[in-house]
């Protein structure tokens, strides 16, 4: 995760749609870094628009979500109107790619996967050059069969050049990831952690979190749902423990579980907390497991 240099430009509003895989938010994770963009997760049920505003007063932000409908973004996307440039990126896929990266790769089967949602992610995905859409912003489409790379290059030549010229610096933080299916809980929580200043990723299931792990991500602890679509916290903590051994995990459980909590220790596992979560036991795993 990067923080921007001063810029003194005309602030920018991204936004990412496309179905929750790992390669998103790979892409997600990329501009982020990139461009020390201001990140926020977002599904039609869940857009934080005063925050999102807020943020459009300091430089560029990265709106990242399951959108898949025009409307389902235009809230958003108004917060743009006559004060930012506005970039719209259409991350598609075509079914069998999807179903691999999710069923196979990962073993996590995303809950939009088993809707019709994802259908209009993946009806068309052809690249084409970057368009100017009748309100003025322009429209990226993205197919993911391209590399990260590739992808990311896309993205910076439909922005201006004074945001490509951009050098984020490192940030200093330590960094958490929250892996947690219930968007509105992953939220919270992510909230929490950035006022105890902490840098924060997200991961909707396990298969993205492995996925920002494998890329290199710098993590310093996990914070997992226990009971997640695919893999558990458990099977997730053993697979962290077996190929990114430096990164600590912490199980957040709704049932108060012996055996789960026998099972986890040996897992790599810090401690396992009971939902719900209470801000003095969350501290005292933070300060133990970061220090």
């Amino acid at each position: 995760m990067a923080r921007p240099i001063m810029r003194t430009m005309l602030p920018i509003l991204i936004v990412l749609a496309g179905p929750p895989l790992p390669g998103r938010w790979s892409l997600a994770r990329a501009i982020e870094r990139r461009l020390g963009a201001r990140r926020f997760h977002a599904d039609p049920a869940n857009v934080a628009l005063f925050e999102i505003t807020r943020a459009l007063e300091a430089g560029i932000v990265l709106v990242d979500g399951d959108l898949a409908r025009r409307e389902d973004r235009a809230e958003v996307l108004e917060l743009g109107d006559h004060q930012c440039r506005r970039v719209v990126i259409e991350w598609r896929c075509a079914r069998k790619q999807a179903e691999r990266e999710a069923f196979h790769r990962y073993a996590s089967r995303p809950r939009v996967l088993a809707s019709a949602e994802l259908e209009r992610f993946l009806e068309d995905a052809r690249v084409r050059e970057p368009v100017a859409d009748a309100a003025g912003r322009t429209v990226v489409r993205i197919d993911a069969a391209q590399t990260l790379d590739e992808q990311l290059e896309r993205v910076l030549r439909a922005l201006p050049a004074e945001a490509r010229a951009l050098q984020p610096r490192p940030d200093p933080r330590r960094c958490v990831l929250v892996v947690e299916d219930d968007p509105e809980e992953r939220a919270m929580l992510a909230d929490v952690l950035s006022e105890l200043g902490f840098a924060v990723e997200q991961a909707p299931d396990a298969g993205v979190a492995m996925a920002l792990l494998d890329e290199g991500a710098k993590i310093d602890l996990m914070i997992s749902d226990q009971q997640m679509p695919g893999m558990t916290g458990v099977d997730l903590a053993r697979a962290v423990g077996e190929r990114h051994a430096g990164v600590r995990t912490v199980l957040l459980t709704a049932f108060s579980d012996e055996e789960l909590c026998r099972r986890a220790v040996p897992e790599h596992a810090v401690t396992v907390l009971s939902k719900p979560l209470r801000m003095i036991d969350l501290e005292r795993v933070l300060e133990e497991s970061t220090a």
